[in-house]
């Protein structure tokens, strides 16, 4: 019996030791590079001011700037002349309160999701969008049309000229969105579209943009974050559809296309905005929710006696340089707290291993 116990501890410690590796081998994706190109495509709206469409607005949102800052020019555009759906979503980023944009586009839709004026499914989905942001009570109506739709297809298409073709733009616009309404709800329809793209061995071969049409896979990328950013980043390709598409940047921080070069700088744009910060249409959200429920500052009274400072008798301490060092350590290190617990463990593994090997030794 005594042996049995002996086997079954050193077979526990072993366990032990090889989680604890295992856990610290895991492989990761380089994020830095990330952070680079997420840096420079910054630079790029940076030197180009002026924004004269609701996706460049999108966009410069998405990368955590503010768009009717003076840092930018947004006096070309008119917002009347937008989608409705695409005019409610940058008037919410720009704090401007959309309401009766919401009110209208909600008596454009019947009771079972149809959309008045739409022009399929690449139309809903930013009508969706529109009333996710302003938490309209139709949005589980357009959302349960849109994962039929999705359930069906797992990847929407097109015909041009006689030839069909898959369109990953669409299919991943309503990846995302369905992602942000209700992942939970809407799971089954979302994976089997996701394995359709992920098994896709066209698209996994070549980093997907062997057409170079790098605003269809920004789109893919976007979507796929916002379902699920550590499967993104760490799963096995045979080549990292990330990597493809940061190395297409140019030098001033946009993306090449072969139809519209703003456009395709401003997929992109999202698709790192994303990544950094989560979606824009969660930042529209919040900001939408800031307009109609702004927070009220309580007004401030000036007393009527002026009291009296209390004196202080705590002695005061004094923070030597050395205590202020390993304050600012700690802070410092507390990220590689996870690392550190895996080095302990398998250190007390290892140590655990040798003690019980020396009992047994000693018992026989």
């Amino acid at each position: 019996m005594k042996m049995k116990k002996i086997i079954c501890s050193l077979m526990i410690s072993v366990l032990c030791f090889m989680t604890a590796i295992s856990g610290v081998s895991a492989a990761s994706y380089d994020t830095s590079k990330i952070d680079q190109a997420y840096a420079k495509i910054i630079e790029y709206y940076k030197n180009n001011k002026s924004l004269v469409d609701a996706d460049k607005i999108i966009a410069v949102e998405s990368l955590g700037l503010e768009a009717e800052s003076n840092q930018f020019d947004i006096s070309s555009i008119d917002l009347e002349k937008v989608t409705d759906s695409k005019r409610i979503i940058v008037k919410a980023l720009l704090g401007i309160d959309p309401t009766e944009d919401k009110i209208a586009l909600e008596n454009k839709i019947d009771e079972q999701g149809n959309v008045e004026g739409s022009y399929g499914t690449s139309s809903d989905v930013w009508t969706l969008l529109a009333l996710y942001v302003t938490n309209s009570n139709k949005v589980e109506l357009l959302a349960n049309k849109l994962s039929d739709e999705l359930n069906e297809k797992e990847v929407f298409g097109y015909t041009y000229n006689g030839v069909e073709y898959k369109d990953y733009d669409t299919t991943s616009w309503v990846i995302g969105t369905l992602s942000l309404v209700n992942k939970e709800k809407y799971e089954t329809s979302l994976d089997k579209s996701i394995n359709n793209i992920k098994t896709n061995t066209e698209l996994l071969n070549t980093g997907w943009v062997s057409d170079g049409n790098i605003d269809t896979q920004a789109c893919v990328l976007e979507a796929l974050l916002i379902n699920d950013k550590n499967d993104l980043l760490n799963g096995e390709y045979s080549k990292h559809p990330m990597d493809c598409i940061l190395a297409s940047q140019q030098s001033d921080g946009s993306f090449p296309s072969f139809y519209d070069k703003t456009y395709t700088t401003a997929e992109v744009a999202k698709t790192l905005g994303t990544y950094e910060n989560g979606s824009v249409f969660e930042k529209a959200k919040k900001a939408y929710n800031a307009i109609i429920n702004p927070v009220k500052e309580e007004p401030k009274t000036e007393p009527t006696t002026p009291a009296e400072p209390k004196k202080d008798t705590t002695p005061t301490q004094t923070t030597t340089p050395a205590q202020t060092d390993k304050k600012a350590t700690a802070v410092k290190t507390g990220d590689n707290t996870n690392v550190v617990a895996y080095v302990s463990l398998s250190m007390m593994s290892a140590g655990l291993f040798l003690v019980l090997k020396k009992e047994y030794e000693r018992a026989h």
